[in-house]
């Protein structure tokens, strides 16, 4: 059971010439039980996110630069209530961030959040590791490393943001 999160950074033509920022091109592959309408509002709300922090995503079918892979859950832990939802990491292979799918519906569970809400969470929380550079967590918005209950409220109520800095730096990412 695996969905997969592919994504790539795609420059239209006139994107220079018009300022228009580059979208972020993002295809899900759902080979696990997770609901169609569950991914379907994950999706929008990636999008939503990733607006708010001037950065336009679209959803299609082309090749990838990047990608995100919802597993099961997490190897190595022997119990699903690891608190690692995800994690991203930089391979020879390409850049890949792989999303704890039980851990996340665990979370979800406890805290009582929309599953498609926090899995869109997780996912922007760990494109934001590819996206910045270095140690990209922070104190405040979405890079926080540890997920309490105003962090959920936050992100229940869509007021949970990347900072100005973080939103500032994924824009000028290519």
């Amino acid at each position: 059971m695996v969905v997969a999160v592919l994504a790539t950074f795609v420059r239209p033509a006139n994107a220079a010439d018009s300022g228009d920022p580059v979208a972020i091109d993002l295809q899900l592959r759902n080979h696990s039980p997770v609901a169609a309408d569950v991914l379907e509002r994950s999706k929008a709300e990636v999008a939503r996110i990733f607006a708010a922090a001037g950065r336009p995503v679209r959803w299609t079918d082309s090749a990838p630069r990047y990608t995100v892979t919802i597993v099961a859950q997490a190897l190595g832990y022997t119990r699903a209530t690891s608190p690692v939802m995800g994690v991203a990491l930089r391979l020879k292979s390409g850049q890949v961030a792989q999303i704890f799918f039980r851990q996340v519906q665990d979370f979800a569970r406890a805290y009582r959040i929309d599953l498609s809400t926090m899995l869109a969470y997780v996912i922007a929380h760990e494109l934001g590791h590819l996206l910045l550079p270095g140690h990209a967590h922070s104190d405040t918005g979405v890079m926080q490393p540890e997920w309490d209950s105003a962090l959920v409220r936050e992100a229940s109520a869509g007021s949970l943001t990347f900072t100005d800095w973080q939103a500032a730096r994924i824009r000028a990412a290519r």
